[in-house]
């Protein structure tokens, strides 16, 4: 009998070493930090850093609570809106910066002033002279580029390969009337 405690209490303990909670980090979102990227892009506020981890796992982000509202009196949630001629008053939507990548201009585009994201690696961020803007418009020395931003929404979890960062940011080119933001929680490795 005291064998079998004694395996069962070892088979606990081990169970309950495997399974360690990760810990949420909270973070806010401002309303206007889209690291320049989009077209035209009226100001520079950096992507937020939002969670920083050692080695390969699992990330994910949620959204808690917060809308941003942006010159047309739009005011969304983190899945954002569809821009059109209606809500931009305007033939074009410009390039939001979940489009750079592509280079493309729509007139109508899904997303305006959606939660991204963008996870860059440790070896990029620890260069000198790094800042989370858009590396491909000469507003930094080291850059992110946009080829690795993606939709977050109001949740999203994905794998993260190796040691790095993980920016946060909003998806509009034109931030400078956007106020308000985004709470939201960080959970990872």
């Amino acid at each position: 009998m005291k064998a079998a405690i004694s395996t069962l209490l070892t088979m606990l303990v081990l169970v309950a070493a495997a399974t360690t909670t990760a810990a949420q980090t909270p973070v806010f979102v401002p309303g206007n930090a889209s690291g320049c990227f989009g077209n035209p892009a009226d100001q520079c506020v950096p992507l937020v850093a939002a969670l920083t981890v050692s080695g390969p796992g699992w990330i994910t982000v949620t959204y808690v609570s917060g809308t941003v509202t942006d010159a047309f009196g739009i005011s969304t949630g983190p899945d954002g809106v569809t821009c059109n001629r209606q809500t931009a008053g305007r033939s074009a939507c410009g390039q939001l910066p979940l489009n750079e990548a592509n280079g493309v201009w729509f007139k109508s585009i899904p997303k305006l002033d959606a939660l991204i994201g963008v996870f860059v690696p440790q070896s990029r961020v620890q260069r000198n002279g790094f800042n989370a803007l858009d590396g491909t418009k000469g507003v930094t020395r080291v850059g992110i580029m946009p080829n690795g931003i993606f939709f977050i929404g109001t949740r999203r979890t994905f794998w993260a390969f190796e040691a790095g960062t993980l920016f946060l940011g909003i998806n509009d080119y034109y931030v400078g009337d956007n106020s308000g933001g985004f709470n939201v929680t960080v959970t990872g490795p």
